[in-house]
C-alpha cells in the first residue's frame, strides 16, 4: 500500500469528528449509523463509544465484522475490518471525553459505557485525487 495516502488519509482523520459506522443486524441487513470518533491518529485503528445495552453493540458482539466511512466534500476513507468491544477501565479511561456524561452518568466508570476498538483490515481511499484500494 502506498504509505503517501495513507499519512493523507490519516490526516483526514485526524480532522474528522463524525464517521459512519456499518454493522450487520440481527437479520443478516447492513445498518448504517453516525458516530463521533474519539482521538484519531490512524486509520488502521479507531475507538468509538457506545453503551453496552445499544443494538449496535448487542450487533457487534455477534458479528465484529464492521466497516468505517468518512468523507469530505474532496476525499472517501472506507475502512474494511473487526471490532472489539472493550469494557476495561484502562481502555475506557484512555478514551474519556468529557462531553460523554451526558450520555454516562456514571461517568467513565459507569458499568453500561464501552469503547468499540476498529482494526482495519482492507482500505478503499479516495484521497487528494489519489486511489488505493487493498488490505492494509
Amino acid at each position: 500500500m502506498n504509505e503517501k495516502i495513507i499519512a493523507k488519509a490519516n490526516e483526514v482523520l485526524k480532522k474528522t469528528a463524525n464517521v459512519s459506522l456499518g454493522v450487520v443486524d440481527e437479520d443478516g441487513y447492513p445498518t448504517v449509523m453516525a458516530m463521533s470518533i474519539i482521538n484519531p491518529e490512524s486509520i488502521s485503528e479507531i475507538y468509538l463509544s457506545t453503551t453496552l445495552d445499544s443494538n449496535k453493540a448487542k450487533r457487534l458482539l455477534k458479528n465484529n465484522k464492521a466497516s468505517i466511512c468518512c468523507a469530505t466534500a474532496r476525499d472517501n476513507i472506507t475502512l474494511v475490518g473487526e471490532v472489539e468491544i472493550c469494557t476495561d477501565q484502562e481502555t475506557k479511561s484512555k478514551c474519556w471525553q468529557n462531553w460523554f456524561c451526558e450520555v454516562y452518568p456514571g461517568g467513565e466508570t459507569d458499568p453500561n459505557y464501552c469503547i468499540i476498538k476498529f482494526t482495519t483490515k482492507k482500505v478503499s481511499l479516495y484521497v487528494g485525487e489519489e486511489v488505493a484500494v487493498g488490505a492494509l
